[in-house]
């Protein structure tokens, strides 16, 4: 499958204007867009895979997007957010368009202290790993997004002093105001019932912390039996529920081991290993590099 790794030149982002300061960041407005008739290649309606982050705030939308196995359908006043590496494929765009809204997209190293993908997941972990959170957003939240979208907007287009650190800086505000709005998953839009359990069962593996319970006892807490928590999430992502929960802590094992004051040894307790070898084991199995391999490839880079 192919994946996309130019931010500037993917979908309907052009060379008009927009500073993408490296490739690390591109932002378009879909009115705009539709205003001068800009239509998709062809290749977008395949099935495709990015490298970067997406944050969608429709203001109105009627075209369809399939991301993994759900669709953001036809809705107004909502806010969509996609992980890199999903799977997102596009529909054609009707003649007569009038959607409205922003979608920006980003990489971790547009920011100075957030500059890998899991350190961005793991302080915003609005972006699953593996489900497409959709939010249907009240007028309150919606009109506090809107603004900062717009505005990120007008400064990329304009090549002003300071620019890159007043967008970088507008984007953050941005990502925390979605996780303010988002942390109790109120307004989730669910597409069906796998995609709902699913995304409960993704927000009670990140709510533990650093601590991760077996199948058995997240589907206790979530009031139904291993089985069915198996089932679902295995329709929804093609993987077992034991694989999602080791997505999570491979991913705080990222996080951790970027944090250069604690050891490997500190870090392996922290993830309720009873040895740094058998972590370092774990590691590998899921990387094809142990942990004290992936924390010299961080000092080289």
């Amino acid at each position: 499958m192919k994946i996309y790794d130019n931010i500037k030149g993917y979908f309907l982002n052009k060379d008009n204007g927009c500073n993408d300061y490296s490739n690390r960041f591109y932002i378009r407005s879909i009115k705009e867009d539709s205003s001068i008739g800009l239509k998709p290649d062809d290749i977008y309606l395949e099935p495709h895979k990015r490298d970067f982050f997406e944050i969608v705030i429709l203001i109105r939308g009627s075209v369809p997007v399939k991301i993994g196995e759900q669709t953001l359908k036809k809705t107004n006043n909502t806010l969509a957010i996609v992980s890199p590496f999903q799977t997102i494929n596009y529909s054609r765009l009707a003649k007569e368009n009038t959607d409205h809204g922003y979608i920006i997209n980003f990489k971790a190293s547009l920011f100075e202290n957030l500059n890998n993908s899991y350190d961005v997941q793991n302080e915003f972990p609005f972006f699953k790993l593996h489900s497409l959170p959709i939010y249907q957003l009240g007028d309150e939240d919606f009109s506090g997004l809107e603004p900062l979208a717009m505005e990120i907007f007008e400064e990329s287009r304009e090549d002003r002093m300071n620019s890159f650190h007043i967008i970088t800086h507008l984007l953050l505000i941005l990502l925390y105001k979605i996780k303010r709005i988002t942390h109790n998953n109120q307004g989730i839009v669910s597409m069906n019932r796998n995609d709902t359990i699913l995304a409960k069962f993704e927000q009670k593996i990140l709510s533990n912390n650093n601590t991760f319970l077996s199948v058995k006892e997240y589907a206790s807490m979530m009031n139904i039996s291993a089985i069915y928590l198996s089932e679902c999430v295995k329709k929804a992502t093609g993987r077992s529920a034991q694989k999602i929960i080791i997505d999570y802590k491979i991913l705080s094992a990222k996080v951790l081991l970027h944090q250069k004051n604690k050891t490997i040894t500190e870090i392996a307790d922290i993830l309720g290993f009873n040895e740094a070898a058998n972590f370092n084991q774990f590691f590998k199995r899921n990387t094809g590099m142990t942990a004290t391999q992936f924390r010299k490839k961080q000092k080289v880079e």
